[in-house]
């Protein structure tokens, strides 16, 4: 399934790993993956612009959320692997490195890889991830956006435009 994900929505993962981990978190939620898609090139990160994200103006918005004590579990954790763990992970070495998707995060990578299912897309890329990441209106990075002038019906429609090819 992995061969199926863009490397801009890779990329877009191994951002959000590294905001999470800068922020001192064991877990990586749907507002790093935010960040991440802002920060790597693609379609989302377009359309972020766009839209007037502003990656320093998220963050500072964020707070980066409160970091949990080390070791403690996410309890909305499922037993097993998930599609969105299967993102996670690539050529035998974890692109999280050790840090474990929230479920907030989790449900955003899975929406994304189901939106692009849904388009008929050949692949899964990182305005297939913003659109899952969009996609509860009470996720962390929907509220972020909201919180920064960020019109998320506005933003959707952009994202869906720049994916389509020309008629």
């Amino acid at each position: 399934m992995l061969e199926r994900f863009h490397q801009d929505a890779r990329g877009a993962v191994e951002r959000a790993r590294d905001e999470a981990n800068r922020a001192g978190q064991r877990d990586i939620g749907s507002e790093h993956l935010l960040l991440g898609l802002l920060e790597e090139p693609g379609v989302a990160a377009d359309a972020l612009a766009a839209a007037g994200a502003d990656a320093a103006d998220l963050r500072a918005r964020l707070g980066h959320g409160e970091a949990s004590p080390p070791g403690t579990p996410d309890p909305a954790s499922p037993p097993g692997p998930t599609e969105a763990d299967a993102l996670a992970w690539r050529g035998g070495r974890g692109i999280t490195d050790g840090l474990r998707l929230t479920a907030d995060a989790r449900r955003a990578l899975e929406a994304g890889l189901h939106r692009a299912l849904r388009l008929n897309h050949r692949s899964v890329s990182s305005g297939h991830l913003l659109l899952g990441a969009i996609e509860h209106p009470t996720d962390p990075a929907v509220t972020a956006l909201t919180a920064a002038g960020v019109n998320v019906g506005w933003l959707r429609d952009d994202v869906l435009r720049r994916m389509m090819p020309p008629t």
